[in-house]
């Protein structure tokens, strides 16, 4: 392989093995002024994954930002 294939690859596994949940996206629920809850989300709340939250936890922003 050549010399600037491998530093490539080994910057890609560097940063797989160092990438979490909240750095995976550029934006994070405090950013978009939602709430972690557990379980649902209100009927009055958007679902938008996980984002940054803990395990089993919703991130949930209102309809109203």
């Amino acid at each position: 392989m050549k010399p600037h294939c491998v530093l490539i690859l080994v910057l890609l596994v560097v940063l797989a093995l160092h990438q979490n949940e909240a750095a995976s996206f550029p934006w994070s629920c405090a950013v978009l002024k939602g709430v972690c809850r557990q379980g649902a989300c209100l009927p009055s709340e958007l679902y938008f994954g996980p984002l940054g939250c803990g395990k089993e936890f919703l991130c949930c922003v209102s309809y109203f930002l």
